[in-house]
């Protein structure tokens, strides 16, 4: 099982983030799926999509490097750095990491958790 979730949460960044796939994100995520965000919370793939679109924008070129997965049964904990250049007029690079915990049910995400340096990233985009 632990094999499984850490290809599941795998293919969440990489396919979700950096192909930009809206498709895994209706693969992936159970309809009651509740995401646990640094000031916000999303419910369903609906909330999601806006939430990535939204970030997007804010960041052109953005990409994930995942450094570590740790997964026990249906869950795994991703250890991530998001990296790209602000959107806005400076086009100044921009990096964050944090953590994503996903909790899986039968192959999709039902619950997840996210902790990241909010107020660092918003600094970093007004720039």
């Amino acid at each position: 099982m632990s094999a499984q979730t850490r290809e599941l949460a795998r293919r969440w960044f990489e396919e979700v983030w950096n192909e930009r796939r809206a498709d895994t994100i209706e693969e992936l995520v159970h309809p009651h799926c509740i995401g646990h965000h640094e000031g916000r919370m999303t419910r369903g793939s609906a909330d999601l999509k806006v939430m990535r679109d939204q970030l997007l924008t804010m960041v052109a070129d953005l990409r994930v490097v995942i450094e570590d997965i740790c997964a026990e049964d249906d869950n795994a904990v991703v250890r991530w750095r998001f990296a790209g250049v602000s959107s806005a007029g400076s086009r100044k690079p921009i990096s964050f990491e944090g953590m994503t915990w996903l909790k899986f049910s039968e192959g999709k995400v039902i619950e997840g958790w996210d902790r990241w340096n909010q107020a660092a990233f918003l600094q970093q985009v007004a720039m």
